[in-house]
């Protein structure tokens, strides 16, 4: 996990500089430091979610997604514990009371956080901080920087929580029972069955990979997505990867050349209009 002590002692030595250059600068740092904690979540998962994955870049949108999809704990709080003695080999598991009575470490805590918590300071700090007022009237001045006033409140409000969230000693990629497919690009896929929805698409978690898959609930099965075409001029069967497709402009054309006879076929997407035709009435 990464050590946010380096952002936490900039951002104190700006806050006791108390301009409003470096309450400005200060703020940045916080962004920053809350992006960081957010994609570090994200860093721990990608075993579990390719980055075609994510709906969006905001720090706050990538961890509702890891928590949707990869760990409903992503940004839960708790700590870990091993056992001093390996369970007893029996054919049922240990009841409560014996759980309670065998000796545990500690072996790290996983600093919790809320993801819209951090979302609001992460937009407060630009909107105070990092952008100029827009003038109403003609008599506005444009001001160089924002209030100080309000800057430093929200500023040691970010670093409260950025200081509360580096005492965590542990991140975790996740716990629970999963399910592994592999690509046909070799790469091995991994997801939390809990969290898997029925004809959920799923993408290669390898990034120079194009395939993507279907989760099939009734079978627990992984279908790969692909459109069936032929060689306009020698009639072979190929087979196209959807998302080399779903990436294509309208009226833009991509191709792919036939392995029986070399012909250069090409794939293009077209806006259509559809006209059904009702049935007369007969009298």
């Amino acid at each position: 996990m990464i050590d946010l002590k380096p952002s936490i002692s900039t951002i104190e030595a700006l806050i006791a500089q108390n301009t409003a250059a470096s309450l400005t600068y200060a703020a940045l740092e916080c962004r920053l430091a809350i992006e960081r904690i957010c994609y570090d979540r994200l860093r721990v998962s990608h075993e579990y979610i390719s980055h075609d994955d994510l709906k969006k870049w905001q720090p706050r949108d990538i961890v509702n997604t890891l928590i949707q999809e990869v760990d409903a704990n992503s940004a839960a709080g708790f700590t870990l514990f091993i056992g001093k003695e390996p369970l007893p080999d029996a054919p049922q598991p240990p009841t409560l009371e014996e759980y309670q009575k065998m000796q545990f470490f500690p072996v790290g805590t996983q600093a919790g956080f809320s993801p819209n918590k951090l979302g609001k300071l992460w937009n407060a700090l630009a909107k105070l901080a990092l952008h100029i007022s827009l003038p109403t009237h003609k008599d506005d001045s444009v001001a160089r920087y924002g209030d100080t006033d309000k800057i430093r409140s929200k500023v040691k409000e970010a670093l409260k929580e950025i200081q509360r969230i580096n005492e965590g000693t542990l991140l975790s990629s996740g716990m629970g029972e999963q399910v592994s497919f592999q690509c046909v690009c070799g790469t091995n896929n991994k997801r939390r069955i809990e969290l898997l929805e029925d004809r959920q698409i799923i993408s290669c978690i390898n990034p120079d990979c194009d395939e993507s898959f279907a989760y099939i609930k009734q079978k627990s099965s992984f279908s790969r997505r692909l459109l069936a075409t032929t060689c306009q001029k020698c009639g072979k069967r190929h087979e196209i990867p959807m998302k080399k497709l779903e990436r294509l402009r309208t009226d833009h054309c991509m191709h792919f050349v036939c392995e029986e006879c070399q012909h250069k076929n090409f794939i293009k997407w077209k806006l259509m209009i559809a006209q059904k035709t009702l049935p007369t009435q007969q009298d």
